[in-house]
């Protein structure tokens, strides 16, 4: 039976081919407690050639094959590269001062429905948050809410 929530469906086609990658964006958002409304997934990878492949594999393997057409130089040398397709995934290698290397190490996870889904700390995604966007400064301030919440209970 095929995965049917869009962020189930990514992470369980990214964990099958073995890429390196974290949740991030408004679906980290939610995994961490807030509200919104979202079906896009934002994935943060591993900045190499060898994982940029697994990670254009996994996604070709949705309904349109939309990333069969990419190349791991185009993953890597933009900032962020959205792939349309049946799930819309926005791949980036940075979530504005945020890459993989310094997130993995405090990252979390969880599993839903048997799928291993690894996500951006709380600490991490406050930091992928400070950008200039509307959207961005309002889940920032939610989730420093939310960490302030966490510390003192």
């Amino acid at each position: 039976m095929a995965v049917q929530d869009p962020l189930l469906r990514v992470c369980d086609l990214l964990n099958r081919h073995g890429a390196r990658y974290l949740i991030a964006g408004a679906q980290a958002c939610i995994l961490h407690g807030l509200v919104r409304t979202t079906e896009d997934v934002d994935i943060l990878i591993e900045a190499t050639e060898e994982n940029a492949t697994r990670v254009i594999a996994a996604l070709s393997e949705l309904e349109d094959h939309a990333a069969a057409e990419l190349t791991p130089r185009e993953l890597l040398e933009n900032v962020a590269v959205k792939v349309a397709d049946e799930v819309e995934v926005d791949v980036s290698t940075h979530a504005w001062k945020v890459n993989y290397v310094d997130a993995a190490p405090t990252a979390q996870e969880t599993t839903i429905d048997g799928v291993r889904i690894p996500y951006l700390s709380l600490d991490s995604l406050i930091a992928s948050k400070e950008t200039y966007r509307d959207q961005d400064r309002i889940d920032r301030a939610r989730l420093l809410e939310l960490r302030q919440r966490k510390s003192l209970g």
